[in-house]
Order: C-alpha cells, then structure tokens, then sequence
C-alpha cells in the first residue's frame, strides 16, 4: 500500500516497497540526488501544491449524489485519459460513458444506448474553449431540449473560473459549473480536481489514489530524488545516442489507457523546440504484453536501433486465474531476456498490486520524471505552442 521504502539492491536495481524498478547491466544506471534548490523548485510545482491540499479534505465538491443515473463525460486528451485510466485499472463497472473524440457515430451510438432522461452529461474543459467540446455540447443540448429536460438538471461542467465559453454558458444558463486549478494543464491534471471530481461523482475513491501519490513524494522528497533521476538519465541519455522512440509494454489489459495517458504526457510534453532552436522529442508508443510480442516486439529486437521500452507488470491480481497470470509472467520474463541478448535498452517496472495507492504512486512517478527529462532535454513541459497553432485555426 503506496511506497514505505526506496534502496539500492544493486547497481542496476531499485526497491520501492511494492515496486522493482531495474534497468539492464550494461546500462550505467548513474544517478545523483538533487540539490537543495531543485527539490524546493519540485516542491512549488502547483501539481504538487494540488495534491498536498486534497490530502487535507474529504470532499471536493458539495454532495452531489446521482443515484440510478448514467454518468455521460465528454473530455478530450487530458480531460478525460485520467479518468479512463483510473476507471480502467480498478476495473469500475458502473454506469458510465466517456466521449473522447468528435465523430458523429460514436456520439450517436452513446445517445442509442442511454436514457436521456435518467443520464446527466459531465463536460471537461480547463479553458472552456476546446472547439470539440463546444461542438458537442451543443449536440446535447439539442437531444436534451428536444425531451423537454432543464439544462441546469441535465448539465454539469468542470472547468475554470474565466471567460470561457462554457463558465459563460453555465452562468447564464444556471448550470452546475465546478472550477479547477488553473495552474494545471490537462495532461499533468490526473493527481487534481479535473480528475478527482469525476471520480468523487463516481464514488471511486480517490481519497486512496491522492494517498498513494503523497507517501511516494514524501519518499522520493527524502531520497532527494535518486529515483528520478536514475529514470530521467536513462531516457537522457538513451535519446543522446539517437534513441527518439520510447515504447511502454503493460502486461497488464487493465493498464491500456494508462498507455494512452503516457503517450499523451510524454508527446505533448518533450516533443519541444528548445530555447537554441533544437527540435528534439521522444516518440511515445505503447504496447499491451503479452500480445504485441506477435506484432511490435520483432520491430523493436530486429528493426533500427532508435527505441528504448519501459516494461509494466502486476505480480499480484485480484479475481483473476493464477495459472494465467503467472503464464504473463513467464512471458514478461522472456521478452526480458530478449531484449538483453538484443542490448535494446529498457527499464522494468513490477508493481506488487494494482489498485488506488498503486496508481498514484504511477501518476507522481511519471509527472516527476517528465519534468525531469524536460529539464535535461532543456524544453518547457508545461506548454503546448504547436497544438496552440491548431486550435487557432478552428472556430466554434
């Protein structure tokens, strides 16, 4: 339950409690610890400060109960890959349904399937302008006046206290508006309220999720970051010797969307022009274990040597066939040893379980490491000019 340790079992390897994390031999896992002044910058990072003040409280929001009703999330990118993540890897089965795309058959799909007057439509925004969401709301709008439903009663958004064409209309229209950091970007918003209100809709409990995010900061804070840094070195240094392609391999089915939520992390976050005018990035890929060895893993043992891969497994898996999961772990095992003979440089990841406090130990580990590596890589990880420059080109 989170992480109560971190040490050195070797030169190559890492204990965290419930997680191993190993890097091969012939990598030379070199790592310092930060200094003073960089653990106080991490310490001021508003994902940090986010996490600190839910760790203080119970609720996010006034009770907002929805019972016997579809919960209908509309949220592009980091509005909504958060939310998948968590629902995906606890394996969350109640009513619930997320739009993450503008194509007008998925949308008509979902209005097939639900009752439009038992379902109430949850619209994530951070600026209230992402021109896909304006779009459909809309859409909703026109389904929810022609069943003769109040907005106010059929509408709830999740965005920020601005001039956003979703405050707006949820002022005028009275319609229950919640307000999120501002400081947050999307991709960097799943230890915040962006995520946790929906989740505190849903009844997940994301108490346990904000806990296992502060046990491993609190570890990582006391170990000045040796972690991090032995992660951010080895992509690093990888991507100085030309290796721009960063694949992760969960063999796991129920971490998918976590996949999904790195690629976007990873992509938006390093692919940078930097401040010397150096175009740089890593190319972010993910792969579910043990299917994609009889697709993606002859590419990546035989193709151009230009990839690294990350390797997630769970040990231990709740209501699941043993002789199965122990046949992935044979199977993670071997592709292990391939990727030695083939000296394609990887990190292995072992989590002991996989439920709240395990994922957000994930969430810390992967935010930090990005911020991390952008440091090195000497980009900005927080911004986004190039999707800023296609977003200015579309007109709700």
């Amino acid at each position: 339950m989170g992480f109560s340790s971190i040490k050195m079992v070797s030169k190559n390897k890492l204990m965290l409690n419930n997680i191993k994390i190993k890097t091969p031999k012939y990598f030379k896992s070199t790592h310092s610890t930060l200094s003073s002044k960089e653990i106080k910058e991490i310490d001021n990072l508003e994902i940090i400060n986010e996490i600190k003040e839910l760790n203080r409280i119970n609720l996010i929001i006034e009770s907002t109960k929805l019972p016997n009703r579809n919960i209908v999330l509309f949220g592009l990118g980091g509005s909504s890959l958060s939310l998948k993540t968590i629902v995906e890897s606890l394996n969350y089965k109640g009513d619930l349904f997320i739009v993450d795309n503008l194509d007008g058959q998925t949308f008509n799909d979902v209005f097939n399937e639900i009752k439009i007057k038992s379902s109430v439509f949850v619209f994530v925004s951070k600026s209230g302008e992402t021109f896909e969401i304006i779009k459909l709301l809309k859409e909703t709008i026109k389904k929810i006046k022609k069943n003769n439903l109040q907005l106010k009663s059929s509408l709830l958004f999740i965005t920020e206290n601005n001039n956003g064409y979703l405050n707006k209309f949820g002022i005028k229209e009275k319609i229950p508006t919640f307000y999120i950091n501002q400081n947050i970007g999307g991709r960097f918003s799943a230890l915040s309220k962006s995520t946790l209100i929906p989740c505190e809709l849903l009844d997940i409990k994301w108490k346990k999720i904000i806990s296992g995010a502060i046990k491993t900061y609190k570890i990582l804070v006391s170990n000045k970051f040796q972690t991090i840094d032995l992660l951010a070195n080895f992509h690093y240094k990888n991507l100085q010797k030309n290796k721009v392609n960063s694949g992760l391999i969960c063999y796991k089915d129920n971490l998918n969307c976590f996949g999904e939520w790195f690629m976007q992390l990873w992509g938006e976050s390093l692919g940078k022009t930097t401040k010397n005018g150096k175009e740089t990035g890593l190319t972010p890929t993910k792969y579910i274990g043990p299917k994609d060895q009889h697709s993606q893993m002859q590419l990546i043992l035989e193709g151009s040597k230009d990839k690294t891969l990350m390797v997630i497994s769970v040990k231990k898996n709740k209501n699941s066939n043993n002789i199965l999961n122990n046949s992935v772990i044979e199977e993670k095992e071997a592709t292990i040893k391939a990727l030695k003979i083939k000296k394609i440089p990887y990190v292995e990841l072992e989590l002991e379980s996989l439920n709240e406090e395990t994922l957000g130990s994930l969430f810390i580990i992967f935010h930090l490491l990005t911020i991390r590596l952008a440091k090195k890589m000497k980009v900005n990880p927080f911004d986004q000019p190039a999707v800023e420059l296609i977003k200015r080109n579309l007109k709700p």
